[in-house]
């Protein structure tokens, strides 16, 4: 019974329903096809995005100022753009430190140092908010860095990268 059982899950590569699943092979591109799809996508600046979190925190301060009225509450604005834009600029000024002939294996390692120093820089200014901000107005300051964070998306969206409507793609 048990060698029955055995033979129905071995795959034949005379059965045909087995050939239907099977997955087209891969094929490695070739130069002109990758210089060709670089056209297609477009770069997002890692600096745009820098520029454009800056801009949301300065609105959000703004915001704030016109809401409330009081510096406490735009400081503690600023001070949660600070802590999205800092930590950002500092992951992209070591990603444009890497040598651009860089086998893949080092510059992956190289993304995830940075990276990492990018996550403790930002957890550093999370935690200490409390102690640089005086009368901090957590409201504000919560606020400002999810605007801050969201801005990527925006940055992407404007960019082209992100499908407007994903649904009618996937007819």
């Amino acid at each position: 019974m048990a060698d029955r059982d055995l033979r129905k899950l071995v795959i034949s590569a005379d059965d045909p329903d087995w050939l239907e699943e099977a997955e087209p092979p891969v094929r490695q591109w070739t130069r002109q096809e990758v210089d060709v799809l670089a056209l297609k996508a477009p770069r997002v600046s890692m600096l745009t995005v820098l520029v454009a979190q800056c801009a949301a925190g300065l609105l959000m301060a703004a915001v704030w100022w016109l809401i409330e009225r009081r510096f406490s509450v735009v400081w503690s604005a600023l001070y949660g753009m600070a802590c999205v834009v800092v930590p950002g600029a500092l992951l992209a000024y070591g990603m444009t430190r890497q040598k651009p002939g860089m086998n893949a294996g080092g510059v992956m390692v190289g993304f995830m140092v940075w990276e990492f120093a990018k996550i403790l820089v930002a957890a550093i200014m999370l935690a200490a908010a409390v102690k640089v901000v005086s009368h901090l107005s957590w409201l504000a300051f919560l606020v400002a860095v999810v605007v801050c964070i969201k801005v990527n998306w925006l940055a992407l969206l404007v960019q082209g990268r992100v499908k407007k409507n994903v649904a009618s793609d996937n007819r």
